[in-house]
């Protein structure tokens, strides 16, 4: 008996094998590559504590008391931030001196901000802009200042609001050093 092949319920039939195959393939890859990725994701969150510390290279000691923070080389204190820019989450990290009173370095990125506006927090000139800025000044939280990005303000406030919102997270972690 010979199918035919223009009929409804054989195209029904050859769509449901192919997608199924498909969906098997899809699956297997992405189940493959999970550990590959993951391992990509803490390569990247090594890297961006590192550089907000101002080191190519160096010891990475994670310390959760009550909250999350970073010891590079058992010097640099480095605390993770989360905000929100204008189409969506910004993150970054914020590396304090030894003295715990003054900003080594800044990394930021974003997941969906504009190019060319919000999306410059990631690059090198709006970055090196929070190195050697204050955050405590005479026993007090210092709000830290920047040159906010034209025509991004939306994601300008974001990192402001982050950063402050951070060091007064952190601010027992400060006044106990």
């Amino acid at each position: 008996m010979k199918r035919d092949i223009n009929s409804n319920g054989y195209i029904f039939l050859y769509s449901t094998i192919l997608v199924v195959i498909v969906a098997v393939l899809l699956t297997a890859t992405a189940l493959w590559l999970q550990p590959y990725q993951q391992r990509n994701k803490e390569n990247e969150k090594r890297m961006m504590i590192l550089s907000s510390a101002g080191v190519a290279d160096g010891e990475i000691l994670f310390k959760d008391g009550d909250l999350p923070v970073y010891l590079v080389n058992d010097t640099i204190t480095v605390l993770p931030m989360h905000g929100n820019g204008l189409w969506g989450p910004i993150w970054g990290y914020l590396a304090i001196a030894p003295d715990g009173k003054t900003v080594i370095g800044a990394k930021f990125d974003h997941k969906s901000e504009t190019p060319g506006l919000g999306g410059e927090i990631i690059t090198e000139k709006f970055q090196s802009q929070f190195s050697g800025k204050p955050i405590w000044e005479n026993g007090h939280i210092k709000p830290v200042e920047f040159d906010a990005i034209s025509g991004a303000t939306k994601t300008s406030n974001g990192v402001k609001e982050m950063i402050d919102k951070t060091i007064q997270i952190y601010q027992p972690y400060f006044e106990m050093r």
